[in-house]
């Protein structure tokens, strides 16, 4: 198992934004955690990503919970995990070569030939062999997505978390953005996926967990037959 979440909260000001959520991620599994606005899901996200801290419950990592853990095994547990951000996050005053090749050259201390020959391996996975020497500001929005995806790729991580991946994408991007997911499923990854995009959502997930007011209020393989949308609108009614 990549991923154990157990009985996570996180409160904000008083206001249980996270309420006692329970799941597990395993390798070649994409996983989409789809729900309205306020729902709790980015936070899910960013409690998973160390980016907020934990009220109550518990994460493990590749078996290793992360509760008592030294610095040291969390520092190496977390180096498993790729976040690409709704905003992208590039750095504009670097290249996109320069983007993705930040992490492995500070981090993993990786030589010049081996940064040049997997960057130019990740470009060509995300369609952009072109783009190696540009700024992000000349790129446009889904082509900033796929940069990221190739900058959270260069540290070949275990486990890819995506935040609202669709919500700045035309449908063309959108469509870019199916086939690269679906190319990365045959990798020995699991993916996370936040987002309201039900359609996006049944196109890439192999399971769907349905969240409303905080906490996970229901959990569905997509191979099982049902009406999707349906079932969508009434548990959110």
């Amino acid at each position: 198992m990549l991923l154990e979440v157990n009985n996570l909260s996180k409160s904000f000001n008083q206001k249980e934004v996270v309420k006692d959520v329970s799941f597990s991620l395993n390798t070649k599994e994409v996983l989409s955690i789809i729900g309205p606005s306020g729902s709790g899901k980015s936070t899910l996200l960013r409690l998973i990503a160390n980016l907020e801290s934990i009220d109550n419950g518990s994460i493990s990592i590749l078996g290793e919970s992360l509760t008592d853990a030294s610095k040291a095994l969390k520092k190496k547990l977390y180096q498993n995990m790729g976040f690409i951000f709704q905003d992208f996050a590039l750095f504009d005053h670097l290249t996109v070569k320069e983007n993705i090749e930040l992490s492995p050259k500070v981090v993993y201390k990786k030589n010049t030939f081996d940064l040049n020959f997997e960057t130019k391996r990740l470009l060509k996975l995300v369609g952009l062999e072109d783009k190696e020497t540009v700024y992000p500001n000349t790129l446009s929005g889904g082509e900033k997505q796929r940069i990221a995806i190739a900058r959270a790729l260069a540290t070949n991580p275990k486990i890819l978390l995506f935040d609202e991946p669709t919500s700045a994408l035309d449908i063309k991007s959108i469509e870019n953005l199916v086939s690269i997911m679906n190319t990365l499923k045959d990798n020995n990854i699991g993916i996370i996926i936040v987002t309201h995009d039900l359609s996006f959502a049944k196109q890439v997930s192999s399971r769907l967990l349905f969240m409303k007011n905080s906490s996970i209020i229901f959990s569905k393989d997509i191979n099982q037959e049902s009406n999707l949308e349906d079932l969508f609108d009434n548990l959110l009614k």
